[in-house]
């Protein structure tokens, strides 16, 4: 299990998880990229139709699934057991590369069930390697650039 919590909006989180997922593609690999709230989303109409299984089983034929944006809307106790069901079912199984602009400490702010939040951050950080980008935001610094308000780097 592969996982690239980064912080701060702007710095390449979402960039570097599609340059991973081009990466292993080339290699041969099957991929998915799904944002969470996409994800949870999948998770739920499984939910409402049984086939949450099957959704699962589904993502796990890809050998790279890649989850962005983490905690960019909070999640109720369902969506959080659903994502738990999900992490749980591709611990040791497949990689897994995450991406979140909130801190390990602070996943309580969109997790609301402490306890699967920590089975959940226990999972993915077991094997993980951690990126961290920091630093002013690309797009912010582009559109500045355009605008002749900008320095250079």
């Amino acid at each position: 299990m592969c996982c690239y919590p980064l912080i701060t909006p702007g710095t390449g989180k979402s960039h570097t998880l599609i340059g991973l997922g081009i990466a292993a593609v080339n290699a041969g690999y099957k991929v998915r990229y799904l944002t969470a709230i996409d994800l949870v989303e999948a998770l739920y109409r499984g939910l409402a139709d049984n086939t949450v299984g099957k959704v699962i089983e589904t993502l796990l034929r890809n050998d790279l699934l890649i989850l962005d944006e983490i905690g960019f809307a909070p999640l109720d106790d369902t969506g959080t057991q659903l994502l738990f069901r999900l992490i749980a079912a591709v611990y040791e199984r497949r990689s897994l590369a995450v991406a979140s602009h909130w801190p390990f400490e602070q996943w309580g702010r969109f997790l609301p069930e402490h306890t699967t939040a920590a089975s959940i951050l226990d999972r993915l950080l077991h094997h993980c390697s951690i990126v961290i980008t920091d630093g002013e935001s690309h797009r912010l610094r582009q559109s500045q650039l355009k605008q002749g308000g900008g320095r250079r780097r």
